[in-house]
């Protein structure tokens, strides 16, 4: 018998979404390696799932089991192939604490979650942002003021 690498993170998402391998054709060990807390952190990577992961990790991370979390998710997401791309903290710029507190508050996560949406926003959804801090009642120089990195 040969001993098979168990599936990589990048490996369980192909399967989730454009391979859409079922939960029982995935082998013992790969059944071990899902973590439902890795692939909600890799597919809010992509900005066209990010809002639904927001809304499901709520029940995948602790309500549902490891199998109804792989399952949920083969359900939902649309058989495609995607690039989530993993984006590193700014180290050297922070972001105000008041846009920090705006965006936690609006998609009801931690303050250190909402770090890495903005981390996401920054590099590839900037007018998304804008138009988000807008609905606060921010006006265009306020909404500038707040996007100002701090060093």
């Amino acid at each position: 018998m040969e001993n098979k690498k168990p599936a990589s993170i990048f490996d369980l998402l192909s399967n989730i979404t454009d391979k859409k391998v079922s939960w029982y054709d995935l082998s013992e060990q790969d059944r071990k390696t899902f973590s439902p807390y890795m692939i909600n952190r890799f597919l809010s990577m992509n900005m066209d799932f990010i809002e639904l992961v927001n809304e499901l990790q709520r029940y995948t991370v602790g309500q549902l089991s490891t199998a109804e979390t792989y399952k949920l998710y083969f359900d939902v997401l649309p058989k495609q192939k995607q690039y989530n791309k993993y984006i590193k903290g700014k180290k050297s710029e922070t972001y105000k604490s008041e846009l920090i507190d705006l965006i936690a508050n609006h998609y009801q996560i931690s303050t250190q979650e909402s770090m890495e949406y903005l981390d996401l926003f920054f590099d590839d959804r900037l007018n998304f942002l804008k138009e988000i801090i807008k609905k606060y009642g921010k006006s265009d120089k306020e909404c500038e003021k707040l996007l100002k990195l701090e060093k």
